[in-house]
């Protein structure tokens, strides 16, 4: 009796044991909370650190964060993953998903007392990523409603107010936020919000053409961002230093911070970005002449914003388009670019850019000599831009006005507008603006012979212009001095004047001859880099691919390895704990002893079979390398291999029915001898255990069954009511055989009273279905509804449920072999993968309808037009309504 007490005792650990291993770790690790927590944290760290620098290994943490949040995980951590997953979905252009993210992460901080001012900031970026800048003004300002001044999330609310004032040009609402901000002590805020603030004050002053100033606000971020975890923000400077020295004709400088902000967002692959390049690198060649090949930049760049929704962007690329194509004199193909322009403008509320674009169109129609429509646009785009006093902008509407008014006889209130845009100038300290009305009111006044007027700009103006090195308008300038002292009969001075003329038309001459060959360099370098730079792209994403088919084949490997290995494992276990139990209570040794004898061949037999499969792996890594000329063999050699796996699971189920049935004959056999209650209870744990088992062998068998379609048993006339219902009784009895006993509520519901159809594939989709009803339920009752129709020569089966549902990210991996989609899964991972097997075979859909929380209902819908056609040479069809 003793020894009998030992077994038992051995009998209970091994059970244990047994459990622990098929425990689904979704449920061990709801045990550990803490360590929960700890993982977030440390992947939504590892994502914040990696946005920057490395995209994809950012969005991989964010991803996994995101999926093990539970209702256990903290507000704080909760709002984070929210964030960085929506942080994913920008990276990847997609505005709209990484908006509701953002959404989702305010909601949580709000109702949680967190600080919101960080996820409002992310959401906002995002919305001007479409154009949405007056959105943006008027979240914020209903924010700061509800601060106090002086609070750290107000100064962050007015710098997210500044930014999309800028974007739409308001310099002076601009100016009187910079204002506010400047009340502001700079120690009392993070190191963060300092260099946003001045990279916020770099774009005003470019705004404004205080190009100086913005150079030395980005200068002293550069050195900042020198660190590798910051080289996207070291990219954005380089574009803002880009544009910068285009505005002062610095072309080549320009050029070189263009090609450092492209090799930042190429090695990011941040295609944004990259689009971004490409819209600036167009307008630089557009500045420098070279009209073709900026237009070739700006239509790439064009098809990234269109295809990701920039509308900003977009708008902007057009207005280039139409500028480069007024420069080439193709008047129709610019007014075209232009209208896409302003239509775009008008959508966004983009008061500045609608300015912009009719400044364009008068000054289009003032080189067709229409200057009646001239004017007319040119006080539309003063009237835009006085709406966001956009000072500049204003005075260089006016400025061309006045060429117009001139032109038509209107001297007074053209030198009126001609003074309002010299003022301007002084006013922003605009140096070249300064130079060029010198030219333009010399020239003006010694048209109208006053000629003193005329002496004094341009004298003003030759200053200036040999102080700012700036040949250009010198040379203008040198020769209107030389004309007008011919005309007061100074010849000498005359003469000096020609001659200075000409000596810095030599060397105007010679600079452009060195820009034009400057020029010709930038455009073959930019082409070279962006060759050099898309075949290590190629070969990267090649890399990726080879990568990719690597890891999926030893996957599926390492999945088989792993069933097998349980497999083997539970029956081993099993049969130790039967040979030794029944030595002391029966005379059946002899028995027990062959099949021992038969489950160490078989052992022997998979365990030569794993060799072979290790062998074959260590086989496929040596010819990884030659993977790209092999493809095709590749993927014969692994439908082969996939036709053996289907005949293997055939065999090995077979094979394990019969040891199963052998026991559950034992197990029924010792019901009939008087046992102690402990052994009683170990036997009915003994016979649930067979029982799964042999479940697990069918599914099994149903897989290798579906892989043999060919030799598939004809479909039946079905009675579909009976038949519905005696698989619910199948269901129900395994169920309570199996210890599993539910409280639930199943309906049926038929429209049609009989069908030609397969039995087995029905059986096989419903009775999975509904184990999954049973299985995935909190509810006191499981509510099943289950309805099948036949409409439009199509089998129709739907079952609903009250149970825990299925997230929409799982949704897309429940049909995978062995994939558990829930944490309190005690299945085998097979049911929707034999589901969708069955499916597939007779070309049918599946639809699935599913919340976390609120039930799900799976459609299925097979065709039963080829059946029938096979079956009836008449065509008729076999089923019959009710």
């Amino acid at each position: 009796m003793g020894r009998v007490n030992s077994y038992i005792l051995n009998f209970q650990y091994l059970l244990l044991l047994f459990c622990i291993i098929l425990v689904p770790r979704g449920l061990l690790s709801q045990s550990k909370p803490t360590e929960d927590r700890e993982t977030i944290s440390t992947l939504l760290k590892e994502a914040d650190e990696n946005w920057h620098n490395n995209i994809p290994k950012a969005q991989r943490a964010a991803a996994e964060a995101f999926s093990q949040l539970n209702s256990e995980t903290s507000p704080l951590l909760k709002a984070e993953a929210y964030a960085q997953y929506g942080i994913s979905f920008y990276t990847d252009l997609n505005y709209d998903s990484a908006i509701f993210y953002y959404k989702k992460a305010t909601e949580v901080a709000a109702q949680n007392g967190i600080i919101v001012h960080k996820y409002m900031a992310i959401t906002t970026s995002a919305m001007s990523k479409t154009g949405r800048f007056m959105d943006v003004i008027n979240l914020a300002n209903k924010r700061i409603s509800q601060l106090r001044f002086k609070d750290a999330e107000y100064y962050k609310l007015l710098m997210i107010k500044l930014s999309a004032s800028i974007s739409l040009g308001s310099t002076e609402k601009s100016k009187s936020i910079i204002t506010i901000l400047d009340q502001f002590k700079e120690d009392e805020f993070t190191l963060e919000s300092r260099q946003k603030a001045y990279k916020l004050k770099a774009k005003y002053y470019h705004l404004t053409a205080q190009y100086q100033k913005s150079d030395s606000l980005l200068s002293i971020l550069l050195q900042d961002y020198i660190d590798p975890h910051n080289k996207m923000d070291a990219a954005e400077i380089h574009l803002l230093l880009a544009q910068n020295a285009m505005e002062i004709s610095q072309y080549k400088r320009s050029s070189e911070l263009l090609l450092a902000a492209k090799t930042v967002y190429d090695s990011l692959g941040y295609e944004f970005g990259q689009a971004n390049v490409n819209l600036f690198t167009g307008s630089l060649l557009s500045w420098m002449g070279q009209y073709n090949d900026a237009s070739d930049y700006i239509f790439e760049a064009l098809r990234v914003f269109e295809k990701n929704g920039n509308q900003n962007e977009t708008m902007i690329a057009y207005y280039e388009l139409g500028w480069i194509f007024f420069s080439m004199q193709m008047e129709e193909r610019a007014k075209k670019y232009l209208k896409q322009s302003i239509v775009i403008a008008r959508n966004i509320s983009n008061l500045k850019y609608l300015g912009n674009v009719h400044n364009a169109y008068g000054s289009l129609y003032t080189d067709l000599k229409k200057y009646d429509s001239a004017n007319f646009y040119f006080d539309s785009s003063i009237y835009y831009q006085e709406i966001t006093q956009n000072i500049r902008s204003i005075a260089a509407a006016k400025f061309n006005k006045a060429i117009v008014l001139e032109k038509l006889g209107k001297d007074q209130e053209a030198l009126d507008l001609y003074r309002y845009g010299y003022k301007v100038d002084e006013k922003f300290r605009n140096t070249i603006g300064l130079i060029e009305g010198d030219w333009i009111l010399g020239e003006y006044f010694m048209k109208k012979n006053q000629l003193d007027s005329a002496q004094y700009y341009f004298r003003v103006g030759e200053k200036r212009a040999k102080g700012l090195g700036e040949k250009y308008f010198l040379l203008k300038i040198l020769e209107a001095q030389s004309n007008l002292n011919s005309r007061i009969n100074n010849h000498l001075l005359a003469s000096q004047y020609l001659k200075e003329a000409l000596k810095t038309q030599k060397e105007l001459s010679e600079e452009n001859t060195k820009l034009e060959l400057a020029t010709l360099e930038t455009t073959y370098d930019l082409k070279n880099k962006e060759k050099e730079l898309s075949l290590l792209n190629l070969q990267k994403e090649n890399n990726e691919q080879t990568i990719a088919l690597n890891q999926k084949t030893i996957e599926s490997q390492r999945n088989t390895l792993i069933l097998l290995t349980i497999g083997i494992l539970i029956l081993l276990i099993l049969s130790y704990i039967i040979f030794r139990y029944l030595k002391i209570r029966t005379k059946t040794n002899h028995q027990l002893r062959d099949l021992n004898y038969e489950i160490q061949e078989k052992q022997e037999e998979i365990v030569a079979q794993s060799e072979e499969l290790k062998e074959a792996n260590d086989h496929v890594h040596e010819l990884n390398e030659f993977l790209e000329k092999r493809v095709k063999d590749r993927t014969l050699a692994l439908e082969e291999a996939l036709s053996e796996l289907d005949h293997f699971f055939y065999r090995a189920s077979h094979d394990f029915r019969g040891p199963l049935t052998t026991l559950m004959g034992l197990v029924s056999i010792s019901r009939g001898y008087i046992l102690s209650e402990e052994a009683t209870v170990l036997f009915d744990k003994v016979n649930i255990t067979v029982k799964k088992l042999d479940s697990l062998v069918k599914k099994l068998q149903a897989v290798s069954l579906l892989g043999d379609f060919e030799n598939f048993k004809s479909p039946k006339i079905l009675d579909l009511e009976n038949e519905v219902k005696q698989i619910v009784d199948d269901v129900i009895t395994n169920k309570s055989i199996d210890g599993s006993n539910y409280n639930s509520n199943i309906s049926i519901k038929t429209s049609t009273k009989a069908v030609l159809f397969y039995p087995l594939i029905l059986e096989i989709c419903l009775k999975n279905l509904i184990e999954n009803s049973l299985i995935f339920n909190y509810s006191t009752t499981v509510e099943i509804e289950i309805n099948v129709v036949v409409e439009d020569d199509e089998l129709m089966l739907s079952v609903h449920d009250n149970g825990i549902g299925i997230s929409d990210e799982m949704q897309k991996e429940i049909f995978s072999m062995f994939k558990r989609t829930s944490q309190i899964s005690t299945g085998n991972g097979l049911g929707l993968y034999i589901v969708k097997k069955a499916i597939d075979i007779l070309k049918g859909k599946i639809e699935i309808n599913s919340n976390i929380n609120n039930g799900s209902t799976f459609i299925l819908k097979f065709p039963l037009v080829g059946i029938n056609e096979a079956l009836e040479p008449n065509n008729e069809k076999l089923y019959i309504k009710k």
